[in-house]
């Protein structure tokens, strides 16, 4: 025991080292590139860093700005409360971030056992188990690391509100105590996730109609006329009403799709999947939307491929996702109601982003949150499974 809680705190202490050495390495090296240590354009890409970084130093001034998300007003407000208006500084404030985001992982998959109610007794090894390898996961996890280190973009806080909002909805739809405590709470962490990206707000609440509608669904026990009802009633949607345009998104789904289309018109070539889903005809949009759905939850598929950068995202992320899902799949009979809840939540956000992405390396940045619920339920699983099979031994 004391040997598996002295390897976690020492594997959580070489993470946060890590991640810390990363972004200082980054840092400088940006510098280097002209870009004042705020973005290391890698393979030619380039993100909204250097402009979250111009407009907080309006904020810091007093000046006006242009605010597509609340993240440079924090990061304008802490320079201009502080006095340090440094971009090392807004790195440390991201590296923060991740701390938080992995003391909430750390937490998720406790609360699991917790609830799952399984009687380990004073044998806190499963536990141990999960959560060391949750954290060596955020280790061989390069996109992650790659794009909170890269830059001071503000995904590291989507993650992290999103991880948070989620553990307070665990706790009122499934823990009977605090619920009206938890559901108070879980107000402000999905306000702050909805001012950070508006669509994160949007899959958080999709994912939690869908899975009341699942709950509903279930009594019935008929599976197959579930699934062609969503279908049909999914299929009427695109046929009759593509051109409604969603509340507080204020994008229809005709939008979205021209919205992908634009983005595959200006960005041709590199890493683009080539998919087309604005067609008239729904069966052919279903199957090129699960091609695309496939193709952002675990992509670049081998067709994919189209150079270095590629081929290293399918041989250290593809492979090993798939074979993560796998194991999942075939261990299903292990997940608790809770962790499918969290893989729904995963499942829903890569498909909101099967809608309006074609790009692989736009989908390796966006699909990090689903992939790192997806690696927390796999470690909790897999180290339940080793446990039972110990106990028939």
């Amino acid at each position: 025991m004391r040997q598996k809680r002295f390897l976690l705190v020492a594997t959580q202490q070489i993470l946060f080292l890590f991640y810390l050495i990363l972004t200082t390495f980054f840092y400088f090296l940006a510098i280097r590139q002209g870009n004042e240590g705020v973005t290391f354009r890698f393979l030619g890409g380039g993100d909204d860093g250097m402009f979250y970084w111009e407009e907080s130093q309006k904020i810091a001034a007093g000046q006006e700005a242009i605010l597509t998300s609340i993240y440079p007003l924090i990061i304008g407000n802490i320079m201009r409360i502080t006095g340090i208006e440094s971009v090392y500084f807004i790195r440390i404030f991201n590296y923060f971030g991740f701390i938080i985001l992995t003391f909430l992982g750390l937490y998720l998959i406790r609360l699991f056992y917790k609830l799952e109610q399984i009687k380990l007794g004073r044998d806190l090894n499963p536990i141990y188990t999960s959560k060391i390898l949750m954290l060596l996961s955020f280790v061989c996890y390069v996109s992650l690391f790659m794009n909170i280190s890269l830059s001071i973009n503000r995904d590291i806080w989507i993650y992290s509100f999103y991880i948070l909002s989620l553990i307070l909805s665990i706790k009122v739809i499934f823990n009977k105590k605090n619920r009206f405590l938890f559901l108070i709470l879980l107000f402000p962490s999905l306000w702050l996730l909805g001012e950070f990206r508006g669509y994160a707000l949007a899959s958080f609440i999709i994912s939690i109609i869908l899975y009341l509608l699942y709950k509903g669904f279930l009594k019935l026990r008929r599976p197959i006329l579930t699934l062609t009802a969503f279908i049909t009633v999914f299929g009427v949607y695109y046929t009759l009403f593509m051109d409604y345009s969603i509340p507080y998104l204020d994008m229809s789904l005709r939008g979205a799709l021209n919205y992908r289309h634009s983005a595959i018109t200006l960005y041709s070539g590199g890493s683009q999947m080539w998919i087309n889903l604005d067609h008239p005809f729904f069966p052919v949009f279903f199957i090129n939307y699960f091609h695309s759905f496939i193709g952002n939850l675990i992509g670049p598929l081998p067709w994919h491929l189209s150079g270095i950068s590629t081929l290293f995202i399918f041989l250290f992320e593809t492979i090993p996702m798939i074979l993560i899902l796998l194991f999942i799949w075939k261990k299903r009979n292990l997940l608790s109601k809770v962790q499918i809840y969290v893989l729904l939540h995963a499942f829903v956000w890569i498909g909101l982003i099967a809608v309006t992405n074609d790009n692989i390396g736009t989908a390796t940045r966006l699909r990090a949150v689903g992939w790192i619920l997806i690696l927390i339920v796999f470690v909790s699983v897999y180290s339940k499974n080793r446990y039972f099979k110990k106990k028939i031994i």
